[in-house]
């Protein structure tokens, strides 16, 4: 055997024919999809695991072919870049995400080529790529989980987890915006505290539960009176706020009348008749001009309205 005029023993043929074989049965028992091409990005052969990967019964299906030839790629021009650096700058291309066709489904793969000299010049490259689709979804998934749960965690950090209402942190960052647009339009807001009557009493006599579905009815309830300038919170067991901005005081007693008639209106939770009743202390915000003042009045407000329905 003669080639470019060395001749060939029968010994050095069979050696190159073992070494062939050899390196063959290696890439074909690999799970990585691995390819080669000319100089002009025509396909040269593959292993098979690419061909199995595109459902090609043999090379001679993509030999002389380009990616375009064969449709692999939606976009073609990603590949023909890296392959292009890898073919005239003699640069390896790692790790190049991308997408391909195969068996009539668009597939993730990450791909990574380098390039074969022969003397000092590029004649070719050897590629290979692997399948991401699944680990990308997985990935993603994951991803999707992690945010929902840190919005979740970042809701709760103003709201209530068991009446979707504000809690404590809440109602400060809402009466925060009430007190900048106080200062910029001199309308005044108040700061309610409520209490339910003998919430204490439901718990002992109908467990728990009732008095946590009861809360959470209750929180409904009250919402469904409140305008787009009113906010509720619960501060803790059956205590609730509601800010509120008016134009004149009569609009909070007002207000008040409503909710309480609401409330009244509670017949049955869980089974159970009752009857829900509520007392209320509030303050306004431009008697002290200040938001902790503004809550501490509301509380004693609130504390002497018990008091005298203790008499």
């Amino acid at each position: 055997m003669e080639e470019n005029g060395k001749i060939f023993s029968e010994e050095e043929i069979k050696k190159l024919e073992d070494e062939n074989r050899l390196y063959k049965a290696i890439l074909d028992n690999t799970h990585a999809m691995i390819f080669w091409k000319d100089k002009d990005r025509r396909f040269v052969g593959a292993n098979k695991a690419f061909l199995d990967y595109y459902g090609l019964e043999s090379e001679e299906a993509i030999i002389g072919k380009t990616d375009e030839d064969m449709n692999f790629n939606d976009d073609p021009l990603q590949y023909m870049n890296d392959e292009e650096v890898v073919l005239y700058e003699g640069k390896s291309v790692i790790r190049s995400e991308g997408k391909t066709f195969t068996k009539g489904h668009e597939r993730d793969i990450v791909s990574s080529k380098v390039p074969v000299f022969d003397d000092g010049q590029v004649v070719g490259l050897v590629g290979n790529f692997r399948d991401v689709t699944d680990t990308n979804r997985s990935f993603k998934e994951v991803i999707d989980e992690l945010n929902r749960v840190r919005d979740k965690i970042k809701h709760f950090e103003f709201y209530d987890q068991l009446t979707n209402v504000l809690n404590r942190s809440g109602v400060y960052e809402v009466a925060a915006d009430f007190e900048e647009k106080f200062l910029e339009e001199q309308k005044d807001f108040a700061a309610v505290y409520l209490d339910i009557d003998d919430f204490r009493d439901f718990n002992e006599s109908y467990g728990y539960q009732f008095g946590d579905d009861l809360l959470v009815k209750i929180a409904r309830t009250i919402e469904s009176t409140l305008d787009e300038e009113c906010a509720l919170a619960r501060l803790g067991s059956d205590v609730f706020i509601v800010l509120v901005r008016f134009d004149d005081e009569s609009e909070i007693k007002s207000l008040m009348k409503r909710m309480s008639h609401a409330v009244r209106d509670i017949k049955k939770v869980d089974g159970y008749n009752t009857m829900i009743g509520f007392v209320y202390g509030y303050a306004k915000y431009s008697d002290f001009m200040d938001i902790d003042r503004l809550f501490l009045e509301a509380d004693k407000k609130l504390h002497d309205s018990k008091k005298k329905n203790d008499l």
